[in-house]
């Protein structure tokens, strides 16, 4: 087979459009890539470069995430070296695979070409219009992980491939890798995979359904125990930092349990606003003159063409008409959580539906004839969505990878079978519409989290020579504010001696390893424990330099949102900072406001402690 003919059968003539629409992907994904860099960058840099000069992750550098994506960054250092572009191999495979990934499982439905190119752009594009998604993170991991898994999993339930238990034990085995990377990347994201997973393999595995599972599970097990060795911690390390004292930043364990019952609520408050009404009812029109009036007319064979034109005049006056006053609800990128509402309440019906066609089935086998097993697999981004709710206290805005998921499963396993043409060309134009107000608002606003914000793509950005890392793309706005940092820190002796809080950017940009291996001290990230440790260390011998970010409105928002109000231990550290700087003890050098906004205040001073 030479590769004409090899690329002719993955690639047929029939998916010319979904192959065309994996490769915009790819390229927005690219754009995206090369237009992202912020203030908080650095985190998993230096966590790799520690990790590689022989610290442990739990034990030395009070790490409460995962080490997966730490892991990789500390290979992709070892093979390609520590250049800003090498450091941007990762992502670039992230997107090609991530995307690859989708546009295989969407060529499982019985739709046609362009319909299935419309499920690849939306599930894409939705996924990625999360305000704080981009490419080089652990989210994005997450997500290949968990659509590789339903990938494997319609695999294991295609019907006309002769069943061996070769292949369902390998299947079942690649799903417990799957599943085991998910847990060591994002810890509930991989809970909840693991049991959506066991429970698929039961309905889906075509013979020795048992051992199929239990290979699963003891493939997961082994995969664990692995990528837990190369850390070089122990397991009750491990687990204590991420488990025990990491539920504590997020309100404790009872509040984190609790938070998805929180998302009914959040969803029912965001719909009742009028600009979400507003949003949704114009999206619904537009989608409606498509269906019913434009598109009827311009597939029509027929001779009137000043009949068609008069329609198309008609559609195109009912779209715009209203396009002016609606203009800044939709830069604002709200129509997507307005839409993100409306998928979780059809991920909840559809999930609801197919457990209860699943009990008629058992109990009732006269009333439910068609019942697909692949119907089940509805519960993975059900079960992502409620672990998704766990980190978010129960907001809905921003969990939308398992809708995405969603949107290629329902061709597939929906328990609702659309035959009407009419319908289908209706929910299209929706998807259609939601893909590109996603890809626009990320065009405005590739980033944005908290006071960590990017300019509108290939907006202020310009190619900086790195005396260390090379070449690289940067906004001019943050490479004024960290040069003068660097500058001071330089002028003043270093000694090596940079604590740069809440993250380490300072320490990257400056190529200064982070004081004490304390690389990110977040709000919701970093435990009681290491913020408590670090302040009595700050009182014996602190650092020469200290880079201090000082956002009290978000420090506020963390507390109310995860503390219930209660103080974080990090606005006891605020006050021995400033204590210090008040008595004289420490001295500020350098101050900027850079990202101050008028929600979220942001004010960074660089602290010289001593001569």
């Amino acid at each position: 087979m030479n590769i004409r003919t090899g690329l002719r059968e993955a690639f047929p003539a029939n998916s010319r459009y979904q192959t065309l629409t994996w490769a915009f992907c790819i390229l927005f994904g690219l754009a995206m890539i090369a237009n992202v860099q912020v203030a908080a960058d650095g985190t998993w840099f230096w966590y790799a470069v520690l990790l590689h000069g022989g610290k442990r992750l739990y034990a030395d550098m009070h790490l409460a995430l995962q080490p997966l994506i730490v892991l990789e960054t500390d290979a992709c250092l070892t093979l390609l070296g520590k250049s800003w572009l090498a450091m941007k191999v990762p992502a670039v495979v992230h997107v090609i695979l991530y995307s690859f990934i989708l546009w295989c499982i969407a060529r499982y439905s019985d739709l046609r070409d362009r319909q299935k190119a419309v499920l690849l752009a939306c599930s894409f594009f939705l996924c990625i219009s999360f305000v704080a998604y981009r490419f080089d993170d652990y989210h994005v991991l997450c997500d290949l992980f968990k659509a590789s898994s339903l990938l494997v999993l319609l695999m294991l339930s295609k019907k006309d491939i002769q069943p061996s238990f070769g292949r369902v034990a390998g299947l079942a085995a690649s799903l417990g890798v799957l599943s085991a990377l998910t847990i060591m990347t994002r810890l509930p994201d991989g809970a909840s995979l693991i049991l959506g997973v066991a429970i698929s393999i039961l309905f889906l595995a075509p013979i020795q359904k048992l051992l199929s599972l239990l290979i699963f599970l003891l493939s997961t097990a082994l995969t664990v125990l692995l990528v837990l060795h190369l850390t070089g911690d122990t397991l009750r390390t491990y687990a204590m930092s991420t488990i025990f004292q990491a539920v504590g930043s997020k309100g404790g364990t009872g509040h984190v349990l609790a938070y998805p019952m929180e998302l009914p609520r959040d969803i029912y408050h965001w719909l009742r606003y009028p600009w979400s009404e507003a949003l949704l009812g114009y999206t619904f029109a537009v989608a409606a003159i498509w269906t019913y009036l434009l598109r009827p007319s311009a597939s029509a064979d027929t001779t009137d063409t000043r009949g068609r034109l008069v329609k198309f005049a008609v559609g195109a006056v009912l779209i715009l008409l209203p396009l002016r006053p609606i203009y800044r609800l939709f830069m604002t990128g709200d129509i997507i959580g307005a839409l993100a509402a409306v998928g979780d309440i059809v991920l909840f019906g559809v999930v609801f539906l197919a457990i209860a066609r699943f009990l008629l089935w058992v109990f009732a086998p006269e009333r439910v004839k068609d019942w697909d097993p692949r119907e089940i697999l509805l519960i993975i981004p059900f079960g992502q969505m409620l672990s998704s709710a766990m980190g978010s206290a129960g907001e809905h805005v921003g969990i939308y990878a398992p809708l995405g998921m969603m949107i290629l499963l329902l061709p597939v396993a929906s328990p609702i079978r659309i035959k009407r043409e009419t319908t289908r060309s209706f929910l299209l134009a929706v998807l259609f519409l939601t893909a590109c107000s996603a890809a626009i608002y990320k065009i405005r606003t590739p980033y944005f989290w908290h006071s960590y914000i990017s300019p509108p793509m290939f907006v202020d950005r310009h190619w900086y020579h790195h005396p260390v890392y090379g070449p690289m793309i940067i906004d001019s706005q943050l490479l004024h504010f960290i040069e003068p940092v660097c500058q001071d820190i330089a002028a003043g002796g270093s000694q090596g001696e940079l604590l740069s809080l809440p993250y380490g950017y300072a320490n990257y940009f400056c190529d200064i390893p982070p004081w004490g291996d304390y690389v990110t001290t977040f709000y919701d990230t970093s435990t009681q424990q290491t913020i408590f440790g670090l302040m009595d260390k700050l009182r014996q011998a602190p650092p020469k330099w200290i880079l201090y970010q000082r956002q009290l409105n978000n420090m506020k928002l963390h507390e109310d949102t995860f503390q219930h109000g209660q103080p974080l231990p990090h606005r006891f550290l605020d006050q021995l900072i400033m204590q210090k700087l008040a008595d004289g003890e420490w001295q500020a050098v350098y101050t900027s406001d850079y990202g101050n906004t008028q929600k979220l205040d942001n004010h960074w001073i660089l602290i010289r402690t001593r001569p």
